[in-house]
Formats: C-alpha cells, structure tokens, sequence
C-alpha cells in the first residue's frame, strides 16, 4: 500500500510531517509523498522521519495554476533539488495577498479576526481551511463544510480568487527540481471526459509526465479509464488519497474510493532512486 497525495500541517493538513511518517509505518506502507500547497517546509522533516522507519519517503508539492473552470492543480513527486526557489515566493506573497483581502471582508462583517489567529493554525501556508478552523472555533459556524458552503466557496462572501502561475511555470520549477509533473485528480476538474481528455494532451505536449488516476475522489470505472488513457499515452501513474487529517475525516492515507487500498502497482518505478 503507498500514498502520494498527502498533505501535512505545514499546509492544510494537520498532522506533522513525522506524525504522517509514522502512521504510514503502523498501516505496513510501502511509501509516502508529503505534497502540501505551494511549499517544502515540511519535506526535511518528512525525510529524517522516514529514515527512522521502514517507509519509502517521496518528497512533494502540490501547485494551483491557472485554469479554467475550476482550478488545476500540478504535483512534483521526487523533489531533489527545490532550495529557495523565487517561484514559490512569488505564489505565496500572492497567497498572503489575497489572505488580507478576506481578513479585511471578514472584520467588514464583525468577525475581528487577525492574521495572527491564523498563524497560530498552521506550521506553514494559510489557506482557506485556516480561515474555516478559525470560524468554527470561534463559534460563527457549526462546522467547516458549513463554513466553505456558506461563506469560502466562489460567489460567497469571504471567497476570493487567488492569483495563480501558469502550468509551464509549475512544470518548469518541479522538472527543475528533478521531480516528475503529474496532474493531480484530473477528474475534479468540471468539464466532461472527452474534453478532459483533449485537455490532458494538451497538457502532456507541455511537459506533464503523469496522471494521478487513483484518487479518494474518482470511482472505480474512472480509475479504469483514466488508467486506459495512461497507458496509450505512456504516462507515468500514481495514486493517493489527498489526506488531510482532520481537515478532511472521511479521507484515509492509503485508501481511495469506497476505502479501497492504494496498491504498489501506483508507485511508479521512476520515483525509485
């Protein structure tokens, strides 16, 4: 069983990048990519508790670039070489722009909230889960889904849109880090599949080199032909569950749709050094 999909407290996730590690070994994984929103912060951690244990670590980001409808979001697996990179500096001195904006909206509406409090939810980037925890604590919602449908999702009061990169700036930072491109669960994207399927040649003409067909999202007979069109096209295929912890209950590390096990067969040989 592996996961590379996961998501540690240094984004929106919340468990540590140890504590991740560790219940990858308690469930007998094979291996595990920590992919947190646009940084590396947890990954040394990641890496030094893997070594501990009898865990492959697979160091990772997952990127939002520009799309539309919807988001598009691209996955580096197998990071060698990321260092400081400008890239990410430039995503998240948008992120905390934007982070601003809603603060300014939310105290607009009484809510007195700082950037402090969210500091204090997360290790690392704040994104809107933080802004969701930070209503549920403080009593103006009763739940986080309730906070994001009624308030953090697009055409609600505290959403903004963010500003993105563009899918070469993403493939050119994870290809400059030796890592490999992969299209992170191509199916939450809202077209239909034959576009979808336009969509993704376009995209493999720019440079992704993979598809995640196994997702906790995508059901079984999606599995099935997102992995057909894989295998035509030569694509590298991997598989995780988009694990967040609490954040997200209902997702398990290591299990997909309907709790099935994410098998070895989605550890591709090219993450393998």
């Amino acid at each position: 069983m592996i996961d590379l999909h996961t998501h540690s407290h240094f984004s929106d996730g919340t468990l540590s990048p140890t504590e991740l590690v560790e219940q990858a070994e308690s469930l007998f994984m094979k291996a595990i990519a920590i992919t947190d929103h646009d940084t590396t912060s947890g990954l040394i951690e990641g890496a030094a508790a893997a070594k501990e244990k009898n865990v492959i670590f697979i160091p990772g980001i997952e990127l939002s670039v520009e799309h539309k409808p919807g988001e598009l979001h691209i996955l580096g697996l197998g990071l060698t070489n990321w260092g400081n990179a400008p890239i990410l500096q430039k995503i998240n001195t948008n992120r905390k722009a934007r982070n601003t904006k809603i603060i300014e909206l939310m105290n607009l509406q009484g809510l007195n909230i700082t950037y402090d409090d969210l500091k204090q939810l997360t290790k690392g980037t704040i994104g809107r889960p933080h802004f969701a925890s930070w209503m549920v604590s403080n009593g103006h919602v009763k739940n986080i889904n309730e906070a994001f449908s009624q308030y953090l999702t697009r055409g609600k009061p505290f959403y903004l849109p963010r500003e993105t990169i563009s899918p070469e700036e993403a493939i050119d930072f994870i290809h400059s880090t030796g890592a490999y491109a992969i299209i992170a669960h191509p199916l939450n994207i809202p077209v239909n599949f034959n576009t979808l399927l336009e969509k993704l040649d376009y995209w493999l003409s720019l440079g992704i080199d993979g598809l995640e067909v196994i997702h906790s999202g995508t059901k079984r007979n999606m599995t099935k032909r997102l992995l057909n069109y894989s295998q035509k096209k030569g694509c590298i295929i991997t598989g995780g569950s988009d694990f967040h912890g609490k954040n997200k209950p209902n997702i398990k590390l290591g299990r997909t749709e309907k709790l099935g096990k994410i098998t070895d067969d989605f550890f591709p040989k090219e993450l393998i050094k």
